[in-house]
């Protein structure tokens, strides 16, 4: 709770135009503020502001990320399939077939898991700079 030296009591009333209104506000939102009467109170005083900054760098990698995990949740359920259909069979020529496609299978794993080292190394060179 506040002390009574620090309560706020006063009020102070401006207008401002609509565009106005939105660029402060926007400005607030950017920052650490988690009123509008903070940040305005900030402002008016000549007091610092923290700001928040995003990276929007990473927004590409972010994607290429995302991409390489939906890949490999897909993968993921390609092999469960092939499994449950490996301990369901019964004749050894289709054993056969079902091996080949698993190897098949395994190489697009390798490849996606290749892919996701790419991207986790690019990753850690841009974080590293």
């Amino acid at each position: 709770m506040e002390s009574k030296e620090n309560r706020k009591t006063k009020r102070v009333t401006i207008r401002l135009s609509k565009a106005e209104h939105e660029q402060i506000f926007k400005k607030c939102k950017s920052s650490t503020c988690r009123k509008f009467s903070e940040y305005v109170r900030l402002v008016l005083l000549g007091k610092a502001v923290t700001t928040i900054t995003r990276d929007g760098s990473m927004d590409e990698m972010m994607g290429e990320i995302i991409k390489v995990r939906t890949e490999l949740s897909r993968i993921g359920v390609n092999t469960n399939q092939v499994a449950k259909r490996l301990h369901s069979l019964t004749q050894i020529n289709e054993f056969r077939e079902h091996l080949q496609h698993q190897d098949e299978h395994n190489e697009a794993v390798r490849s996606a898991l290749e892919e996701a080292f790419t991207v986790i190394n690019k990753l850690s060179d841009r974080w590293l700079r």
